[in-house]
């Protein structure tokens, strides 16, 4: 039978839902130097690592996780902590290539999270060959026995069919992806390594659909705070074995409390984006608030490395095709931003900046420390 969810959406669930779309919205369109912007997104990955590790047991300090990030020789616990933010980076390059959720995507990421001994890591991480069981570390005790081994492929198959399903794409994207993290981890499909695959991929089906808060949010921070209640509400009560209800579970509970999660964390990373940003734009002169991405880059290049540039120099610094940057250049001299180095030239081949913005670079020359935050 297909993976079909069942739950409902109640009026938490819908208030949390709109205070999401209204978080990314303001992040997204929030003024950021691009090198703020990249520290911040750095240390988000990092947060995600130390946080996600230690839900799982990993009993390294902050610190030393941190060092094992860029350890040569590591430790299992240590590989564990370096393993996850490779497999981050991983996906940060399919976000940025648009990739789909497929069960390769899934074994490749488990192939990357899994801690080896020794020997050659495989490509791929197959799915669990015999059954497992989640035990209490106090007691022994079974609180969870998922499916076993033999309908672990056809339920995987299932859910990843779902998940790209079109009906699915019309569910907004934190139930998506909330829905995903609860079938995966009930699934289990490997013998370790559910929890961090399965958030990795739950954050990183919020951020393929459209609500990546420009890469700034942790999930895991949420989860850390509410430990009980993580493991509480992916329970929801139901009977310890899989085949017992947990396959035709109603998901409201748990939904209701992974959104208020990504409620919570989509609002506090807001916040820390608006105060960078104000603080940013206190000191940002009028004349480069206006500029777009592209023109900081060239402004960057006429303040601090050279007087003039040629066509080719404009090329090299946007990345961007000979036609274009010509029709960039002759719109940029238009708006009053370049003009060319010889007036009398017949065509345009050398520029400098328009008066105005040469003033201003004379002043990012004479203070050079107080500007290159915002033109980097």
């Amino acid at each position: 039978m297909p993976f079909a969810p069942r739950f409902s959406i109640t009026p938490r669930m819908a208030s949390n839902l709109m205070e999401i779309a209204r978080a990314n919205t303001l992040v997204e369109h929030l003024p950021l130097p691009a090198n703020i912007l990249k520290e911040l997104q750095r240390e988000s990955r990092v947060q995600t690592v130390l946080l996600s590790t230690k839900l799982e047991g990993n009993r390294l300090s902050e610190a030393q996780k941190r060092t094992a990030l860029y350890a040569r020789t590591r430790s299992a616990a240590e590989q564990e902590v370096s393993n996850l933010y490779k497999a981050m980076e991983y996906l940060e390059e399919c976000e940025e290539r648009g990739l789909p959720v497929t069960e390769e995507l899934i074994k490749r990421v488990h192939a990357i999270i899994r801690v080896i001994p020794g020997g050659r890591r495989p490509r791929l991480s197959e799915y669990r060959k015999e059954q497992n069981a989640v035990r209490d570390e106090s007691t022994g005790r079974i609180v969870y026995l998922p499916p076993e081994w033999e309908d672990v492929p056809r339920l995987m198959e299932d859910l990843v069919a779902w998940i790209n399903h079109p009906a699915a794409s019309e569910l907004p994207v934190p139930i998506q992806a909330g829905i995903f993290l609860y079938q995966f981890l009930t699934i289990h499909p490997y013998l370790d390594g559910n929890g961090r695959t399965g958030r990795a991929l739950a954050t990183y089906l919020m951020r393929r659909g459209g609500l990546g808060l420009k890469r700034l949010f942790v999930l895991e921070t949420y989860y850390d705070r509410n430990l009980a209640a993580y493991y509480a509400n992916l329970q929801m009560g139901l009977h310890h074995n899989y085949y017992f209800g947990r396959h035709d579970a109603d998901l409201t509970p748990w939904l209701d409390f992974f959104l208020q999660g990504v409620g919570e964390v989509f609002l506090e990373a807001a916040k820390v984006v608006e105060a960078k940003s104000q603080e940013f734009v206190s000191v940002e002169p009028d004349l480069l608030r206006h500029l777009d991405g592209v023109q900081r880059t060239v402004f960057a290049h006429l303040a601090l490395r050279s007087s003039t540039a040629t066509t080719t120099d404009l090329r090299r610094l946007t990345g961007l095709a000979d036609r274009t940057v010509r029709e960039k250049t002759k719109r940029w001299i238009e708006e009053g931003f370049l003009v060319p180095a010889d007036p009398r030239a017949e065509r345009i081949r050398t520029v400098r900046l328009a008066d105005k913005y040469e003033r201003l670079a004379q002043e990012v020359r004479a203070e050079v420390e107080r500007y290159k935050r915002l033109l980097i």
